[in-house]
């Protein structure tokens, strides 16, 4: 078994769960915060997500959670694929 697997033994990239950049607000202040989507749902006709996220405008950081507007979050680059790398 090769330590490099070739990209068709490449794991799919998970469709429901996506890391995402949180930004709650309309200023540049506080800066995008990680997060992860755990669930998409369509409410009133507009898409929404749960969101699990790092709260990082307080001085120690805290976990929040809420269904958040698409507009409200951003993909954030991912690689599932990370394990099939040899550690550096």
């Amino acid at each position: 078994m090769s330590a490099n697997p070739p990209k068709n033994d490449a794991w799919p990239e998970p469709r429901h769960w996506l890391h995402v950049w949180v930004h709650r607000q309309r200023r540049n202040y506080p800066p995008p915060m990680p997060g992860l989507v755990l669930k998409w749902e369509k409410h009133k006709g507009r898409w929404r997500a749960w969101v699990i996220w790092v709260d990082t405008t307080y001085a120690a950081p805290e976990i929040r959670h809420a269904w958040l507007p698409i507009n409200e979050i951003r993909p954030a680059k991912s690689d599932i694929n990370v394990w099939n790398d040899r550690w550096r």
